[in-house]
């Protein structure tokens, strides 16, 4: 058995040295609608529109497969329109599996519509599909759970019809593969989650796919369904990157995901491979032969009338021009061997993934050290990236606002608490300024703070720019401000780094913006964050421990100041403030501000085995925890609430549906209405300021519900090392160790806030932050 994986492998091998598509060879595969009508009245396709279909016949079809072009064919995928609506569907399928010597695979795409004729037909044609031990796939139309779906599909009923289908292929002897397929468009692009929580469930692979203009489809001029917004295509790029890490397991559809959300994000070329550039071929139901279906014409009329041979080959140079035209901008989710750049990385994940070699290296002695030499140069190189970057930018400024203040962070990848950071940052600086200011937001990922811009008021004539586009505005620049989140130990100060160095070169004013200092990192990483620290002209902590950090690092702090997280300030400003009136009836809401366990992160001093202990206790006392206390409450609502909407900083989505997928104790009473696509800051203030009690675990879900004043119990998952236990203490809130969490002490601490008293929001009169601020901008300034 692993002689035949090896020898699989090898045969690979031509892959990585060899640039496969550039020469066009026999189809290896073939899709074939089989029929130009369907049953279904689909937002994203226009088959239905048509009233008949013109279809070559059973015996065309035998004589157009009898070609030599056809020898190498090892799949064949029936769709349509509808397939299932074609009389001879079993005949046809009698004909390929005969006509196809080196077939191994036939798939069948359905609506499922009607049921019953769906299945009588899969009945059939399973028999004949495995007379030859041909492998027998069959993939189910559907986009969206229950009304979704239909809305899609514009059929009533269409989701409940293919539960049925779906019910007899799970027992279906003569189906080896059942696969679920989503078209994602603007109707079902927020409610993905949901289908994918149904598929897990019931054991089905689902893959998803973006809607795109398709020639076959009658759709190349249609555009309102697939015109995602911005906001649409953030969702659909995050639920993708979610895929990828929880839920993917071929690495060929990973690449493919990874591909297309470059191609959303960046505009970036595809760099997926499609079996259509070289090997691949399209028999439309009227028989023509042609190239891909999305954009290649008719090479032939009908495969009986003539060679499908020379026909094929002759047309090559209409294949290369849709190649040097189309393909860069093709999102469809064909697939094949990329290009080997591309194929090498797929090559090695492959081998790994079977011989586990990365494990295999991490365990030689000296590995540990030879890795920390590469990071540390890698680190170093892009530093030194950043500080030559010389690039030029036309980024146009805002001639009436006479200072200009530049905000540099971990922007790109924020949380809820990011958000509100920055939103606190602005307002103070505008209320230091006499609001006679420009901001310009550093991102590390551009299109995550474009989204933040469009949702926050405060982001009003900013500037969202790159770090490269940011260091060119340095010079003209009066502050240039690190408030994002902690100074930690991450890759990322590299340009951080580079902004202060550059800005301090030219005498541009610096400040540390109420940030926290840590956790550690390797000792690259502690040199960078003592190195922005002593840049700073201003330097303002969120606490007295992060103060006390940087000592420690070697920063003199004497007159450093210590205020309130940013994030107060905009969490106590008026303009977000809202009277929410509380729900009249009996039921109690407990808020969760949790997050999956990061013990990479913060549990680095101890073993790997300890920490992962630690994260199952956890995970296991949680749910156990709100099974008891919705048996004491009956009428308890549990609201998980994510801090966190981007896989950068691990998406709370993800994590929560995995935490209750399998709790069917808990399934009345999860509110999961915060779990769909993200929504803006106010919204989520808005569900702390409802609820009764919280359970917070990130650090700033304790800062919301203290700044908004709620009941809070608080999970210290930085096992003492500093942000959280800081806060709790100061504020003197229960605060339960991640170490020795139990149930027994969580639901009584839990019980405890939901009986109490609403409290009222921490007072901080304008804000520490706000007041410190101006006091040191006042001493830079005189």
């Amino acid at each position: 058995m692993i002689f035949i994986k090896f020898s699989s492998l090898i045969n690979q091998c031509k892959y990585l040295f060899t640039e496969h598509a550039t020469r066009l060879k026999k189809p290896r595969v073939i899709q074939f609608p089989v029929i130009d009508t369907c049953n279904s009245r689909c937002q994203m396709c226009r088959i239905w529109e048509n009233k008949k279909s013109t279809d070559i016949s059973v015996a065309q079809l035998r004589k157009g497969l009898a070609s030599s072009l056809f020898s190498e064919v090892e799949g064949i995928g029936f769709n349509g329109g509808e397939p299932t609506l074609r009389a001879e569907l079993a005949e046809l399928v009698d004909v390929v599996v005969d006509s196809l010597p080196k077939l191994k695979h036939v798939s069948l795409i359905t609506n499922a519509y009607k049921y019953s004729q769906v299945i009588e037909k899969i009945q059939t044609i399973g028999p004949i599909i495995k007379k030859k031990n041909i492998n027998f796939d069959v993939m189910i139309s559907i986009d969206g759970y229950g009304e979704v779906h239909d809305r899609v599909r514009g059929r009533s009923g269409n989701f409940d019809n293919a539960l049925k289908v779906i019910d007899f292929l799970q027992v279906y002897p003569l189906v080896d593969n059942i696969r679920i397929g989503c078209t994602v468009i603007r109707e079902n692009v927020y409610h993905l989650p949901k289908l994918l929580e149904f598929c897990i469930k019931k054991g089905l692979y689902v893959k998803f796919r973006q809607g795109v203009p398709h020639q076959r489809l009658y759709t190349e001029n249609l555009l309102d369904p697939y015109a995602l917004t911005v906001e649409e295509k953030y969702e659909f790029v995050e639920f993708l990157e979610g895929l990828i890490k929880h839920y993917e397991k071929s690495i060929m559809q990973r690449f493919f995901y990874r591909s297309l959300i470059q191609q959303i994000t960046n505009d970036g070329p595809r760099i997926a491979g499609c079996d259509w550039r070289h090997r691949g071929a399209t028999i439309t139901a009227k028989g023509e032969l042609a190239y891909c279906a999305v954009q290649s014409k008719s090479l032939m009329r009908n495969i009986a009338e003539g060679d499908p041979n020379d026909a094929y080959f002759s047309n090559e140079v209409h294949l290369k021009e849709i190649i040097k035209t189309k393909c860069a901008n093709c999102h469809h989710d064909y697939v094949g061997i990329p290009a080997k750049e591309h194929y090498r990385h797929i090559f090695i994940e492959r081998i790994d993934e079977k011989f586990k070699i990365k494990a295999k290296i991490r365990e030689i002695p000296g590995f540990n050290m030879l890795n920390n030499m590469r990071k540390k140069r890698t680190f170093n190189k892009n530093l030194n990236y950043y500080k030559s970057s010389l690039a030029t930018f036309n980024i146009l400024l805002n001639p009436n606002k006479k200072i200009k203040v530049l905000i540099c962070g971990w922007y790109g990848t924020e949380t809820l608490g990011d958000k509100a950071i920055i939103g606190g940052i602005i307002h103070s600086f505008k209320k230091c300024l006499d609001d006679d200011v420009q901001f310009i937001v550093v991102s590390l990922f551009e299109y995550i703070t474009r989204i933040t811009a469009l949702q926050m008021p405060e982001f009003v004539h900013a500037k969202v720019v790159t770090p490269e586009e940011g260091i060119s505005l340095i010079e003209k620049m009066d502050y240039v401000v690190f408030g994002g989140g902690p100074l930690m130990g991450i890759d990322t100060l590299a340009p951080m780094q580079a902004i202060f160095e550059i800005a301090k070169q030219k005498k541009i004013k610096t400040v540390i913006a109420g940030c926290g200092v840590g956790p550690y990192g390797e000792i690259w990483h502690n040199v960078s964050i003592k190195r922005i620290l002593e840049l700073a002209d201003i330097r303002i902590y969120r606490d007295k421990r992060s103060k006390e950090y940087a000592a420690e690092l070697g920063v003199n702090v004497i007159n450093d100041s210590v205020a309130e997280d940013p994030a107060f300030t905009w969490l106590a400003n008026s303009s977000v403030s809202t009277k929410i009136e509380k729900d009249s009836s009996e039921k109690k809401v407990l808020l969760l501000g949790l997050r999956d366990f990061p013990y990479e992160e913060y549990a680095r001093h101890i073993p790997h085995r300890d920490r992962l202990t630690i994260k199952d206790n956890y995970e296991k006392t949680i749910v156990k925890s709100l099974i008891i206390l919705s048996e004491k409450y009956p009428e308890l609502i549990i609201k998980p609430l994510p801090m966190c909407t981007n896989h950068f900083g691990s998406d709370d989505r993800w994590f929560y549906r995995r935490l209750f997928r399998d709790c069917s104790e808990l399934a009345e009473v999860i509110d999961d209405s915060l779990l769909g696509h993200e929504m803006a800051p106010v919204d989520y203030f808005n569900s702390f300021k409802s609820a009764d009690a919280l359970l917070a675990m990130r650090f700033h879900s304790l800062a919301f519900g203290l700044g908004i004043g709620v009941n809070s119990v608080a999970l210290d998952y930085t096992l003492g090392k500093g942000k959280v236990r800081s806060l709790a203490e100061k504020y003197n809130t229960e605060l339960i160790s991640m170490i020795d969490l139990d149930e027994h002490r969580l639901i009584k601490a839990i019980v405890i806030a939901l009986e109490a008293e609403k409290p009222n929001a921490i007072s901080l009169n304008e804000l520490h932050f706000t007041s410190s601020l101006n006091a040191e901008l006042d001493k830079v300034s005189s």
